[in-house]
Order: C-alpha cells, then sequence, then structure tokens
C-alpha cells in the first residue's frame, strides 16, 4: 500500500519528483523511492513512490525493476493472489528475487502483457515503464479501489502526462492547472460527488476501474480491460445447485486472500451484517487475536457504539470503540478536504478517519464491509426500484412517491429515509431517481439556488449502462458498481485510511465473488423485505439471529442537530459572509431560507447545508485568494470582485 507519482514526456527537476511524493507522506511513512528514466526522443519518464509496507517489508522497496532490466514499475495496493500466480509462473521457468507481489506483477507482464490484469485480484493503481519500446503502461484495478488522477499538459517538448494517487500530488508539479471545472460543481450539487473521470479540476481526470492508458512517443490511448459483471447480465458463471454453499466458498476465499500480511491485521466492526460477516469468517478461519474497531458519537442515540460491543463479545474479539463530539470534527474538515480532493459531503468520512487513526496504534491493515450493499442488494432504494421501478410506466411510482413526500412535509420528523424515497419514487425516469436516492439537490432546487454560468454537461446521467433488458434492480445495482463505489464509497475508504497510514482491505469487493453476484437470480438478493439474503442465509451458522435481523444503520453524524446548535453560527458566518466564495454561484437568499426553515424545524435541509457547507470549505482550502474560473468572467459576480481574472 503506497502512494505513486510522476509523469511521462516531461523535463522537471527531481525535487520535483520529491515534491509530489511527499505530499502524500502518510500514504508512505516507511519508505520512498524515485528514478527518472530516458524514454526516447529526449522525453523523460519519472516515477515516484511512498511505501506503506505490509509484504515483504525487507526487500519489496519501489521503485522495482525486472530481472531482466526491461520493466520498472511503481505499484500502490496489494495483488492479494501472488502467491498463486507466482506459483503458475514458476511452472513456466520464470525466478524470482523477493517474495514480494510487486515483482509478481513485472514477470506476469513480462509473460502475459496487458492480459495479466484479468488474472489480479487485488486493488492496485501502478504504472510500468518498458525499456524496449520505450512505452509507458497506467493500470487501475476493476472497481477503482485504488485511485490514480492524471493530467495531459502541453509543454515546449510537446504534449507531457502527470500521474499521481492524489489531487495534492498533482498539485506539487507546476505543470499541473488548478483551474476549477464548474460543471464538477453542478455534478457536486446533483449527485454529492463528482462521477469519473471528472474531478473539480477541468485539467485532472481519474483514470476509470478497469481502465488502461498506453503512451508511447507522446501519443496516447485509453481501454477498458475489465467489464463489471452486471453490465453482461451475469454472463460470466452460472449460480449452482447450492448457492449458499457457493457464496461461502467463495466469501470465505477473499476474506483468507485479504489476511495475507507481514503486519498485525483488523477489521471496522459496526454490529451490522456486512462488518459482522466479515469478522465472523475471520473467526471461522481461525484468524489470532482479531483487534475490531467501532465508531459513534456522544449524545447520539442512534450510534452503532452499542450494537458493535455486543457483536465483539459474542465473536470474542479485541475490541476497542471511538466516542467522538463535533469539537472533534469540524478543525478536521480543511486538513481531509485536503486528502480527498473534494469536498467532504458524506458526513461518514470523518468518523471513519478516527477510527483509522485508533486502529494505526494496534493494527497496520483492516478489513470492512463495503460493496456489500452494491453487490447483493442491501439498501432501502433496492427494495423500492426493485417494487415502483417495474411500475414506472404507469405512473404508479410517480403517484407512491408523491403520496410519500407529502406525508413527510405534514410530519418533519419522518423527513428522513422516507423524504428520500419520497423524492425518489416522485420522479418518472430511473436516471433522476439514481439522483435521488444519495444525491443533494433536485433538479428544481439547483435551479432555484444556483446563479452561475450554465453547465455545459449533462448533469443527471448514469455512468454507464447497465445489460439489455436488465431488471430494476440490476440496473440500481450496476449503477452503484460503476458510479456510487469507486467516486464516492471506496475513494473515502482509501482516503480515510490511508490519511492514517494504515490500509483498508475490502472482501466483498473481489472480482470472484462480484460475477458469482451478478449470476444470482434476484430472488437471491431481495426476497419480501428481506435485503442481501444469499448473505443473511449464509451468516446463520456463523452470526446470532439479532445481528442478521439488525436494521441497516451506517456511520452517521447527528449534522441536523448541528445546523440548529453548534454549528449554526459557524455555518452563517462561513456561508453568508462577505468572503464565502459559494455567494457567486448560490443564491444567498435561497441559501438563507433553507438554513432558517432547518433552524426552525420545519424541513430538515441537513443534507443540502451539510454539502454547501463542505464545498465552502474545500473551495478555501484549494481555491482562496485566486480566480475559480476564466468561464466565470462574465458571470455578474464578478462585479463584486470577489473574484478576479
Amino acid at each position: 500500500m503506497c502512494g505513486i507519482a510522476g509523469w511521462i514526456g516531461l523535463h522537471e527537476s527531481a525535487a520535483t519528483l520529491w515534491a509530489m511524493t511527499n505530499s502524500m507522506y502518510y500514504r508512505g511513512p516507511d519508505g520512498d523511492g524515485h528514478v527518472i528514466l530516458n524514454s526516447g526522443s529526449e522525453r523523460e519518464v519519472a516515477f515516484g513512490h511512498r511505501r506503506l509496507s505490509i509484504i515483504d517489508i525487507q526487500t519489496g522497496n519501489q521503485p522495482m525493476q525486472s530481472h531482466d532490466g526491461r520493466y520498472t514499475i511503481v505499484f500502490n495496493g496489494e495483488i492479494y493472489n501472488y502467491i498463486e500466480i507466482r506459483t503458475d509462473l514458476e511452472v513456466m521457468g520464470s525466478k524470482f528475487q523477493t517474495p514480494s507481489d510487486t515483482e509478481v506483477i513485472l514477470e506476469a507482464w513480462r509473460v502475459w502483457g496487458a492480459e495479466s490484469l484479468n488474472r489480479f485480484r487485488g486493488m492496485f493503481a501502478f504504472a510500468l515503464h518498458d525499456r524496449v519500446d520505450n512505452s509507458v503502461f497506467l493500470a487501475r484495478d476493476p472497481f477503482g479501489k485504488k485511485p490514480l488522477f492524471y493530467s495531459v499538459v502541453q509543454t515546449r517538448q510537446g504534449q507531457g502526462l502527470v500521474f499521481g494517487s492524489e489531487i495534492v500530488a498533482m498539485f506539487a508539479n507546476p505543470e499541473v492547472s488548478r483551474a476549477l471545472d464548474h460543471d464538477s460543481l453542478h455534478d457536486f450539487l446533483c449527485w454529492g460527488y463528482v462521477p469519473g473521470p471528472n474531478t473539480f479540476f477541468r485539467h485532472i481526470r481519474k483514470l476509470p476501474p478497469g481502465n488502461l492508458i498506453h503512451w508511447k512517443d507522446g501519443q496516447w490511448k485509453e481501454w477498458r480491460y475489465w467489464t463489471p459483471p452486471e453490465a453482461e447480465g451475469g454472463a460470466r458463471s452460472q449460480v449452482g445447485a447450492d448457492p449458499v454453499a457457493q457464496f461461502l466458498e467463495i466469501f470465505d476465499d477473499a476474506v483468507r486472500l485479504r489476511l495475507r500480511a507481514d503486519v498485525p491485521v483488523g477489521a471496522f466492526l459496526s454490529g451490522g451484517l456486512d462488518s459482522s460477516a466479515v469478522v465472523a469468517t475471520l473467526r471461522h478461519l481461525g484468524a489470532p487475536s482479531i483487534h475490531t474497531f467501532s465508531v459513534g458519537f456522544r449524545g447520539d442515540p442512534g450510534a452503532e457504539l452499542a450494537d458493535a460491543e455486543e457483536t465483539a463479545r459474542i465473536m470474542g474479539t479485541t475490541h476497542i470503540p471511538v466516542e467522538l463530539d463535533v469539537d472533534h470534527m469540524i478543525d478536521l474538515l480543511p486538513k481531509l478536504s485536503r486528502h480527498r480532493g473534494s469536498p467532504m459531503s458524506c458526513t461518514a468520512d470523518m468518523p471513519i478517519y478516527m477510527m483509522s487513526l485508533e486502529a494505526s496504534r494496534h493494527v497496520k491493515v483492516v478489513l470492512s464491509g463495503e460493496g456489500s450493499d452494491e453487490l447483493f442488494a442491501g439498501y432501502p432504494k433496492h427494495l423500492a426500484e426493485s417494487v415502483f421501478g417495474r411500475l414506472a410506466s404507469v405512473k404508479l411510482a410517480d403517484l407512491t412517491g408523491k403520496a410519500l413526500l407529502t406525508t413527510s412535509q405534514l410530519a418533519p420528523g419522518l423527513a428522513g429515509r422516507m423524504g428520500i424515497a419520497a423524492r425518489a419514487l416522485s420522479e418518472g425516469d430511473f436516471k433522476q431517481r439514481m439522483v435521488r436516492w444519495f444525491g443533494t439537490l433536485t433538479a428544481a432546487e439547483r435551479s432555484d439556488a444556483w446563479i452561475g454560468p450554465q453547465c455545459t454537461r449533462a448533469l443527471d446521467r448514469t455512468p454507464f449502462s447497465a445489460a439489455p433488458g436488465a431488471s430494476p434492480l440490476r440496473q440500481v445495482l450496476h449503477f452503484d458498481q460503476t458510479s456510487w463505489l469507486p467516486d464516492n464509497l471506496l475513494e473515502r475508504m482509501d482516503r480515510m485510511t490511508m490519511a492514517a497510514s494504515i490500509e483498508g482491505r475490502a472482501p466483498f469487493m473481489d472480482v470472484r465473488l462480484a460475477q458469482f453476484a451478478a449470476s444470482l437470480p434476484d430472488q437471491w438478493k431481495l426476497q419480501g423485505l428481506t435485503t442481501k439474503r444469499i448473505a443473511r442465509e449464509a451468516m446463520r451458522t456463523r452470526l446470532p439471529a439479532a445481528v442478521l435481523q439488525r436494521p441497516k444503520n451506517g456511520f452517521r453524524m447527528p449534522v441536523a442537530s448541528w445546523f440548529r446548535g453548534p454549528l449554526r453560527q459557524q455555518f452563517n458566518d462561513l456561508l453568508m459572509g462577505p468572503d464565502a466564495i459559494t455567494r457567486d454561484f448560490i443564491d444567498q437568499s435561497v441559501l438563507q431560507r433553507y438554513a432558517l426553515q432547518h433552524a426552525g424545524g420545519q424541513q430538515d435541509h441537513s443534507k443540502i447545508l451539510w454539502s454547501l457547507f463542505t464545498l465552502e470549505i474545500f473551495l478555501r482550502e484549494f481555491f482562496e485568494g485566486q480566480a475559480l474560473d476564466a468561464d466565470f468572467r462574465d458571470h455578474p459576480a464578478f462585479q463584486s470582485g470577489r473574484l478576479s481574472a
């Protein structure tokens, strides 16, 4: 687990390369390495690396060169099945100088080329230089568990490319522009995150999950080497006679592989099904002295601390709870915004970071339950879409949604999940409903609040299309796996764990398990009002009924009450003061109306208020004192003098 950075086709100093990697010191405090190579035609290739030692602590340093000197690599992540791949390669005559998974990538590439990517079960982002043909490959794992940003830049020598594991590393290179992509502001207000490959910065892109870039002689091309199984209708595998036994075999193998480490391994434990399944399977596999960690807020009646402690007692783990309050959180927002390279719109980011900090005092690797909901249908939206999605053509879903919306407006106390469901089901269009389930502002609210330049990119979109004829449930799962997971949840897990210098591993995010999940009929995911049916049935012999039947809760922060109490004045000062950056594209009168309605208890606008609060903090962290975007020049906000060209 590491941070990588570098460039192709530029002539920058070694000091720049050091600055790029040093900006991510926390991703790899155990060591660093740098190399600048000649890539022909006077073009340079620079690779930098920060190392968090997990496997092969003594000899796994990077950049690493293949034994024949042809390939050089910098690699972030883990290849969990590297031992099996190494064995296959040794049968074919390959020799190894280290026990590292990094060398396995190099040798696999030498033997199989890019086809080796489909053999890896793990999380990875790497850059690989081929000395023979002076080319460079950039690759990212199938689900996007590890980040990789890049920027194509123009120099006196021609076209070049800068890459890095985090946005802050990109900006340590003077060739990378900080220009804001104002279309991404729209996307953020729509989704609560920026769908890839876009970022908040116009000239920086995310390499999409399962994609590969090949760079040679100043020319480059990008293609997808792996397609999510849901996009193929689950055609890659078939369900056997005993799906529960099949699930257990694959899941046990996924957890077993993720136990591979030369350092202590623990687990996050919320007390819900997903994390409890991981911990129960660790115990089933005989993992010794399991450390588990949970987090909650002081005074929050919905906190999961009690459930987690009860589950830990049943599982016999060494459990460490982390209890927080608002004073712990707010001061972290600027720092964590820099780590994430975007606003902290998801309130769970900070609790996960604080839990990771505590975990880092005991272990160096943590397992978590990410991905279970998105593979096996664990959200209320999956139930709703599986029922009402089929009825959209007769407008019954629309009528149901409007009835729920009226009810939630008459009873503000019900405006949480009921309000979300109401807004979603009142949308007749599938793409609009996806925005509403986890998004921030409706199209009407964005139109009401936005006073900035017109957006030029379609907002209400899903990044990829599901298989033709897919059921409503499979359409939602495909969206979750190709957008919600890589651009939000997995991004959050990577940044918050790595900010604390520990490695997060997600057994549910396994390619074999994803293929199996896609092959399951819908009734093995949802049955009546039961979500994640197959996981619940599989865990009956490992978990008590109380855990299996617990309603979904998730990491939460009590921001609704905070915006009526300790954060109310801070919100007003930050977003409605004369120095607010967001006032140049958010209507202040609309914002004030939201704040007053929330403070008075008429409406719960906590999601909107939190998103704008964290957006303002993010913009100040990255853009304070400079023009946001040249495209704002013709906007009336320039007349205020807050923005300058």
